[in-house]
């Protein structure tokens, strides 16, 4: 009897201090900044923003040559122009300059929100991609590679979305 209740009571013990886990759960990692870079619908992408933001920045640049040469213009004329005219157009030239830097400031902000925009729309796109690999794949959470201390290279799926992008999404088009 005093075995039973010796082998009851570690069968007890054992039933109520012992954890039973099975972790069956696959979790895998993905670095998203090599697919913003290797991806060639993402690497289209940035050939557009690129050219549009070069457009943009040459269209300010020569905005700034016109500014400058009428600067000197308005210098070179201040010995012959009486001081009322003179003070009237420095005047005119500080408004085109404040002008100038408001188009610039918004220009800029439009160009950061068309890239953000961009972006996060071609994230949308490659949502389900990604979201039918874990399926094939019976992944259960999927961490963000910069996130990672360290891990095993087995656990990367980013080669397999990149090639599965590069199949599907032939190229990605900025919306306008």
């Amino acid at each position: 009897m005093q075995k039973f209740n010796f082998f009851f009571f570690i069968n007890i013990c054992i039933f109520f201090f012992s954890t039973f886990t099975f972790a069956d759960n696959k979790t895998a990692y993905i670095d998203m900044d090599l697919i913003l870079s290797e991806s060639k619908p993402s690497k289209f992408l940035f050939s557009q923003l690129k050219e549009i933001e070069e457009k943009k920045l040459k269209q300010l640049k020569n905005d700034e040559i016109k500014l400058k040469e009428e600067e000197n213009k308005i210098i070179s004329t201040k010995n012959i122009l009486s001081k009322e005219e003179y003070n009237k157009s420095v005047n005119n030239f500080k408004k085109k300059v404040d002008n100038f830097r408001n188009t610039k400031n918004k220009d800029v902000e439009n160009l950061k929100k068309t890239r953000n925009t961009e972006i996060i729309r071609f994230f949308k796109l490659i949502n389900p991609l990604i979201e039918k690999i874990m399926e094939k794949n019976s992944i259960e959470i999927l961490f963000e590679k910069k996130n990672i201390f360290i891990a095993k290279s087995n656990f990367d799926i980013t080669q397999i979305v990149i090639g599965d992008i590069n199949k599907i999404i032939k190229e990605f088009k900025i919306q306008e």
